[in-house]
């Protein structure tokens, strides 16, 4: 790690959010060229974007980096400085003027919008039948010299979770992955493989763990074949939305299963999002939704980029949400992109403190970002302040010693919730004839402390009004039994049989917190490969909040109305499940 300590006033971090919908700009290409006319977005130009950029050597292997930050635990608050979207297009410096704020950090993340390479092929994503670009859409790729320049800069990592680090396809995200790693810049969102682009970035800053994920919103594409990552192919992570302002099952799914893990080696998680609508002044229901998801789900703060402008910070359930922090170091014609800011997460203790948003001003066209003073700085704090008042979020200014934003914890409201049964009820399933999803609040755990979440479950429909009884049982007892994660019909077969039915598919069988539940596969017991390493088939209330105790309200619950417990079965026992046949 380059630097242990942080300077006495809060860093700044600049979150941006950046996509590529309508960017065209202004490059200057190598010192004696004062500048470099780009357009982009017209298929047969391609040539001359590529033109600018710098040879690169082809990868041959890719790995996640992860990067330990030496510093006592005792050394007060850490700075995690987090920006938005970097594209570095020429083969230039772009972080003269700003790289002093980013080396004081303790650590410091971009959002890097571009493959580094020179090698690839135009993703077919993005092209017409006739091969032309399709309309608002764009091809980028920078140079191999921009990986050492983004570490010489102060940048410890990249998430890569966007809608253009795939541009030129896997061979360039390969070389891209090993030109980060040479230059010991750390990554997250995209791999070799779709395990290694869901894997976090894991550092330790100021004695604390620190756990990153990164996400791409499948809606920032035209699709996502030739970027999604497979178990066998390069790519990045997508979540997709469910067409009403939610995630679907499956990103919910997967949200939940790696923050958790994530939760679970790390003080913190930070989630980052590439999202929203580019232009944006507000966030849109999916990404609220996401960020709450993710938050739900463990994260201890959420960061987005996209839009290409700054928009307002929300604090739920007591963790901050930064929707989108605008364009960091972006060339842009467009002036409502220059202002940004750069966001500090300021941790103690595994927790958040303080955010500091420090102004940042790109220069016209080329996209080179400066802290923003007189006239420009005022025009950000007001921005960010106007935007993250409308989110419910208290923000105050300081002067000294240069103008900024800042978020107090203290400020944000109380991370305990209080009970609302009324949150309760039941919907016919839009899609599933006879199903019905039942909505109810559930105790889950926050550090320690008790707090209710949102959770449903779908179930037959003449078991929906039974499924209800049973979690607002759950819910009113005074053990509080904490609920992470609940499962209804999933159309699978009976372990072991390849046409027998499970109660599931039949939706008369509930799952509950699956980190306890043991599979069979091929006649063997395993753990699924999503959970914890337990022994297969190992029970423990006892060491366990979410593990279901024999005797507890949520068995008494289930077995009062009839239903049965796996944990009585002789064999296989499943002490997470319940079924009503």
């Amino acid at each position: 790690m380059r630097r242990s300590t942080i300077v006495p006033a809060f860093i700044a971090v600049a979150i941006v959010c950046a996509a590529a919908g309508f960017v065209a700009g202004m490059l200057r290409a190598g010192a004696t060229v004062d500048s470099v006319l780009v357009t982009l977005g017209l298929g047969s130009r391609a040539a001359e974007v590529d033109a600018v950029l710098g040879p690169a050597a082809v990868a041959v292997s890719a790995a996640t980096a992860r990067t330990e930050i030496d510093a006592p635990p005792d050394a007060g608050p850490a700075g995690i400085l987090l920006v938005g979207d970097v594209l570095p297009l020429g083969d230039r410096d772009y972080l003269t003027d700003i790289a002093p704020l980013i080396a004081s950090a303790d650590y410091a993340i971009c959002n890097l919008e571009c493959p580094i390479s020179s090698h690839g092929l135009r993703t077919p994503l993005k092209l017409t039948e006739t091969g032309r670009t399709m309309h608002n859409e764009y091809f980028f790729r920078a140079p191999s010299v921009q990986a050492r320049r983004l570490a010489d800069a102060g940048f410890d990592a990249a998430t890569l979770a966007n809608n253009h680090v795939m541009d030129f396809g896997g061979e360039a995200l390969l070389e891209t992955l090993r030109l980060l790693d040479e230059a010991g810049v750390g990554h997250t969102g995209a791999g070799p493989d779709r395990p290694a682009a869901r894997r976090p970035l894991l550092f330790s800053a100021r004695g604390q763990s620190v756990a990153v994920l990164a996400y791409a919103d499948a809606g920032t594409l035209p699709g996502i074949e030739h970027f999604a990552a497979s178990d066998e192919t390069a790519g990045t992570v997508f979540v997709h939305g469910d067409g009403a302002g939610s995630p679907d099952e499956a990103s919910s799914q997967m949200l939940r299963n790696d923050i958790g893990a994530a939760r679970k080696r790390a003080d913190l998680v930070i989630v980052a999002f590439h999202w929203g609508t580019e232009g944006a002044d507000d966030p849109d229901p999916l990404q609220r939704s996401l960020a709450h998801l993710a938050i739900d789900a463990g994260a201890g703060a959420v960061i987005g980029h996209h839009p290409h402008r700054l928009q307002g910070v929300e604090v739920y359930h007591g963790r901050p949400i930064a929707y989108s922090l605008g364009n960091f170091a972006f060339p842009t014609p467009w002036e409502s992109n220059h202002f940004s800011a750069a966001l500090e997460l300021c941790v103690q203790d595994g927790e958040w403190t303080q955010l500091v948003f420090h102004p940042v001003r790109l220069e016209f066209r080329v996209g080179d970002p400066a802290p923003a003073t007189g006239a420009d700085a005022e025009r950000i704090i007001t921005r960010l302040t106007r935007l993250s008042e409308a989110l419910g979020t208290t923000c105050r200014r300081t002067d000294e010693p240069l103008p900024r934003l800042c978020v107090d914890r203290r400020d944000a409201p109380e991370t305990e919730i209080a009970r609302s049964p009324d949150a309760s009820g039941i919907e016919p399933h839009p899609d599933l004839e006879g199903m019905a999803t039942v909505s109810f609040p559930a105790w889950d755990l926050e550090d320690g402390r008790k707090v209710t979440r949102a959770r449903s479950v779908v179930v037959a429909q003449e078991l929906a009004e039974d499924v209800l009884a049973i979690f607002r049982e759950v819910y009113e007892d005074e053990e509080r039994f904490p609920i992470h994660e609940v499962i209804g019909y999933d159309y699978r077969t009976v372990a072991g049989s390849q046409d027998r039915l499970s109660f599931h598919a039949l939706g008369r069988a509930i799952d509950i917190n699956r980190a306890e539940n043991p599979m069979i596969q091929d006649g063997r017991k395993i753990v699924h490969p999503d959970e914890p390493p337990y022994e297969p088939g190992e029970w423990r209330p006892d060491a366990d909040p979410y593990s279901i105790p024999a005797g507890g309200s949520v068995v008494q619950a289930f077995t009062s109305r009839g239903w049965r417990w796996g944990g009585t079965w002789t064999s296989c026992k499943d002490y997470q499940h319940f079924d009503k046949p």
